[in-house]
Formats: structure tokens, C-alpha cells, sequence
């Protein structure tokens, strides 16, 4: 059964179970000793010689007295009119119609005329109004005034027996209360077939577009948006359902860039630990078969599988330290420091490598920038970025500028650290933080460098609650962010 069936099913038995349950208590009633009840209220309203259903049968034809042509001493011609003396008689009554005090029309015997005078007395030609019974005889008389003229129509009833006797609780009463009864249950009905529908179409609408949005998901199609705005349950509903297709569309696309980027770290460590070994096992079977048949050239092989040995040692220890770091299972020992004394001794304990190396180095800092570091790992991020500027240089020399400032609003450290080497196409600088990416799609340069480098230096910065972003600006830029210090506090020296 549909939703729509059950609602109307369910009000209309709202009303008819209880309207069934009062109507056979009150039939129990009637059939027990209650039912006395029932008979009193019949007798109250009990139509002795159909008294009362005559006089109201008289006064309904008010009208019709005044309108029929008494000259014609005959109701036959004029329908209304033998209508009243027919349902008169039926109820036993005759009657007799004076105009101004003059008879026009009367089918009351001599005997019936002599048993209403009996009852009534004088009453019955001076009274306007009169009713009067006594046993099996009763008399009515009603007066009627238009104008200056006057219509009396007494009615005799003389022990003439009714063909359908009836109560006036049964004629008038009764039937008007199964009248309103019927009314009210007819109007119930149709009161609940409309609101049944309208209850029923605000709750099937939004199901039908949750029904159409879950099968779109279904096929594939995340971008599915129900468009339900009414301020109702199901519009909460629907914006939910909205909102679980982004969060799934997101998941979704998370998940591909994961797997992008799962295959591209196995492909790229295969193929960094592929290239190291291939040359070893090359040097190997070189001083197995004798190539290196003197002790120079043994020398050398042994020293070129040494050098592979330790680019393979450096590969597995950055795979450690960037699992270590993404993971969260590395442990920072953070001290309240000043990072420009951190930059400033670096640099002077770095010097004798940069001359080595032809690099020369421009430090700018105009203010302290106090902040919560671990000075071990900051130096690995120096470290890194050194070491890619010497590597990946194109000239003989290189020049760095490091440059210090404190963002007083943003209550972060900016550090920025700049070469003038050959900088990255625009499309890498997105992916320079990637495992194992290089510029290099060949990866013919495999050997000098391990491609893990700027992916630990994001994840230390990341570990410090910083930020870091890459620019080509006469060369390659870096743009780090650290937050500044609070106020120096107890218990400053923080592992985490």
C-alpha cells in the first residue's frame, strides 16, 4: 500500500472507528436496561394523534391558503393543496377553511364537527388560536392574517385511526439527526481526501527527488543537487543529502589523488632503487668475470658500488623520516627560541660549505622573531633547500637571500628563502612538494637526489603549525610561515 493510501486510510478510520464504537455502545445501551432511556425520550416526544405533526404540517401551508381559489370549493385542481388534505387525512385529521368568518371548503362530518365542539367548547369560533385534545378526539385551529382579511382552518381528528403512525421524534427529530450525521461524515471524508493529498504530496515530492538524486550517486553522478528549498524537515533533509554528495564527490576525488600519488611514490622508488642496483649488480659481474682484472680497477668498483650502496641508504632513510613525519609518529622537542639567531648561527656554521660550494648567501632580518621550534628539523629544512640550489644550478656560483619579517596581524613569522637558479615551470610548483616528484619526468637524474627532499620540508613545517609555498621570482622562491611565540610561559621546552 502506497504512502498516499495509508494516509487517507488512516484519518478517515480516525473518525469512523470511533463513530463505529459510539453507535454500538448506543445500540448495547438500547438492548440493556438503559434502553429505558431510549423509550422515556420517545415519550417525551411522543405525537399524541399526530397533534404536532399536523399543526406543523398546517403552518408550512400558510402560503398555499391564501393562494387557492376558494370559489372552486375543491382542493383537486390545486396540487399543493390536496397534498395537505391528503397528508391530513392520513394522519386522521379533517378540516374546514373559513375566509373572514365564512366557509369555503370543509370535509368534516356533522359527528366530527359535534366532537370538536364537545372538546373545545365556545373556544372554537371565538379562539384564533387553539389547540385542544381529550381521549381520542383533538382539534386545531389556526388563524392566519393578510392585510385586513382572515384565514381559519380548523382540523378534527375524531378517533380516526392514522395509516402510518409515527412519533414526532421519529418524524422531525430522528431524521434530522441522521441528516447531520451523514453531513458530517460526508464532510469528514472529503475534509480528509484533501488534506490526505496535500500531506501526502508534501512528504511523496521530496522523497521521489531523494529517490532521483540516490539513483543519479548510484550511475556515478556526484554532482546530483536535489532542488528542494522549503523550510521543512525534508528540506533539512535534502540539504543534507546535497551535502553528503559533496563530501562524497571530495572522498572520491581524495581517494583518486591518493592512488595518483601511491602509484607515482611505488613508481618512483622502484625506479630510484632500480637504477642504484642495476650499477651494482653491473660493478658485481665486472669483478666476478675478471673485467677488472688489475687492482686499480677492482679499486674503483668496489668504490663505485660503495657510492650506489650509500645513495640507496640515503633513499631508505628519507622513505623513513617522510613516513615518520606524515604519519604524526615523529616527535618534536620544541624550544622557545629567536629565529633569527637560529638563521644568523646556521649561516656562520655553514660558511666554510657555502665557499666550498660557490654559494653566496644575503640574510635580511630587521626584527626578533621569537617562536616554538625544533631547531634540529628547521635545520634539515635549510639543509634541503641548500643542498636543491647547488644541485639543480645551471651556473657556476649561486646567490640566496634569506629574508626575515614578523606579520604582526597574522601573528606569524615570514621566512623566505630565494635563489637565482632556473626556477620550475609554472604547472610543478603545485607538485614540487610531492614523494618522488621531479621536473624531470625521465628521472634520468635519479642519482642526484632521492626526489623526498622538499616533501620533508613541507611535512616540518607543517609539524610547526607553519605553511610553505613556492614561487619563480628571478629563480625559484620559498615562502615559509611559522606562528610567532606567545609570552615566555613555564614548562616552555614542548615534545610532540
Amino acid at each position: 500500500m502506497t504512502l498516499r493510501k495509508k494516509i487517507i486510510l488512516s484519518n478517515i478510520l480516525m473518525v469512523l472507528i470511533p463513530v463505529l464504537i459510539t453507535a454500538a455502545a448506543v445500540f448495547l445501551c438500547m438492548k440493556t436496561s438503559m434502553g429505558s432511556y431510549w423509550h422515556t425520550l420517545e415519550t417525551m416526544y411522543k405525537d399524541e394523534n399526530n397533534l404536532q405533526s399536523a399543526q406543523s404540517l398546517i403552518y408550512t401551508y400558510k402560503k398555499e391558503l391564501w393562494e387557492t381559489d376558494w370559489e372552486a370549493a375543491v382542493f383537486d385542481w390545486n396540487e399543493n393543496m390536496n397534498n395537505l388534505e391528503k397528508q391530513l387525512a392520513d394522519m386522521g385529521y379533517y378540516i374546514q377553511v373559513r375566509m373572514n368568518g365564512e366557509e369555503v371548503y370543509s370535509n368534516i362530518s356533522p359527528e366530527d364537527m359535534d366532537a370538536a365542539v364537545a372538546v373545545a367548547g365556545g373556544a372554537l369560533s371565538t379562539a384564533k388560536m387553539l389547540t385542544a385534545s381529550k381521549g381520542d378526539v383533538s382539534v386545531i385551529k389556526y388563524t392566519f392574517y393578510r392585510d385586513n382579511d382572515a384565514c381559519s382552518i380548523i382540523a378534527v381528528n375524531n378517533a380516526h385511526s392514522a395509516d402510518q403512525a409515527r412519533s414526532y421524534f421519529q418524524t422531525y427529530i430522528l431524521k434530522y439527526v441522521i441528516f447531520f450525521a451523514l453531513l458530517f461524515f460526508g464532510m469528514v471524508l472529503f475534509v480528509n481526501v484533501v488534506l490526505s493529498y496535500w500531506i501526502s504530496a508534501s512528504v511523496l515530492e521530496p522523497l521521489k527527488k531523494l529517490s532521483a538524486g540516490a539513483k543519479e550517486i548510484r550511475d556515478g553522478n556526484l554532482d546530483a543537487v536535489i532542488q528542494y528549498d522549503r523550510p521543512d524537515e525534508f528540506g533539512r533533509v535534502c540539504g543534507d543529502f546535497n551535502e553528503m554528495c559533496r563530501y562524497l564527490k571530495q572522498s572520491v576525488e581524495q581517494r583518486l589523488e591518493y592512488e595518483n600519488r601511491r602509484k607515482e611514490l611505488i613508481s618512483g622508488i622502484s625506479h630510484d632503487l632500480r637504477t642504484p642496483l642495476t650499477s651494482i649488480s653491473g660493478y658485481l659481474d665486472g669483478l666476478m668475470e675478471g673485467i677488472a682484472s688489475t687492482p686499480e680497477m677492482q679499486n674503483r668498483y668496489l668504490n663505485a658500488i660503495k657510492i650506489r650502496t650509500q645513495d640507496l641508504q640515503r633513499l631508505v632513510g628519507s622513505l623513513s623520516e617522510y613516513n615518520k613525519l606524515e604519519s604524526g609518529g615523529f616527535r618534536y622537542n620544541f624550544v622557545r627560541g629567536s629565529l633569527k639567531n637560529f638563521v644568523e648561527q646556521y649561516l656562520e656554521a655553514l660558511r666554510g660549505e657555502m665557499v666550498k660550494n660557490r654559494v653566496k648567501v644575503t640574510f635580511w632580518c630587521r626584527e626578533d622573531c621569537p617562536v616554538l621550534m625544533d631547531e634540529n628539523e628547521l635545520k634539515r629544512v635549510l639543509d634541503n633547500l641548500m643542498t636543491n640550489t647547488v644541485r639543480y644550478r645551471v651556473k657556476d656560483t649561486s646567490s640566496v637571500e634569506i629574508r626575515l619579517r614578523k606579520l604582526e596581524q597574522e601573528e606569524m613569522a615570514e621566512l623566505v628563502f630565494s635563489d637565482d637558479g632556473p626556477g620550475v615551470p609554472e604547472d610543478s610548483l603545485e607538485r614540487i612538494f610531492e614523494s618522488f616528484y621531479r621536473v624531470d619526468a625521465s628521472r634520468t637524474r635519479s642519482n642526484e637526489g632521492s626526489g623526498m627532499g622538499l616533501a620533508v620540508v613541507m611535512e616540518i613545517i607543517r609539524g610547526h603549525g607553519g605553511t610553505i609555498r613556492a614561487m619563480n621570482r628571478k629563480g625559484l622562491m620559498f615562502v615559509m610561515k611559522l606562528p610567532l611565540a606567545k609570552e615566555k610561559q613555564d614548562g616552555e621546552n614542548t615534545d610532540c
